[in-house]
């Protein structure tokens, strides 16, 4: 026979079980920073967009009329270049941004969903 204990051999110490309400008193809890995309005025309702595909078209729409590069998208939001290729393809698909000569740029989700 061995003499090595056989059955519970992990957790020696409290093995009480936890009372059920709170462990700590509640206290007030500081103020969540705030955030700079916060500070903009709030995004239009767009359909069904993830929120990595949404940052993406956020960063776009900060380009405004200019329009933006991958490059310069990639900079800004800071997903891979192949990310951000993926995230403008799904939201031209949309109809939420376009595609002219090698800049892209947001469409408003008002005057895409009225097109269709």
């Amino acid at each position: 026979m061995s003499k090595r204990q056989k059955g519970r051999r992990h957790r020696r110490v409290n093995r009480t079980p936890r009372p059920v309400g709170a462990s700590r008193p509640a206290t007030a809890r500081a103020e969540p920073k705030r955030d700079v995309r916060q500070e903009r005025p709030e995004a239009v309702p767009a359909p069904a967009l993830g929120r990595h595909e949404a940052r993406t078209w956020d960063g776009l729409r900060a380009f405004g009329t200019d329009g933006a590069s991958l490059d310069e998208l990639c900079a800004s939001v800071g997903y891979q270049p192949r990310t951000i290729a993926k995230h403008v393809t799904g939201l031209a698909g949309h109809g939420l941004a376009e595609l002219r000569g090698e800049r892209w740029y947001a469409r408003e989700a008002e005057e895409s969903l009225v097109s269709r």
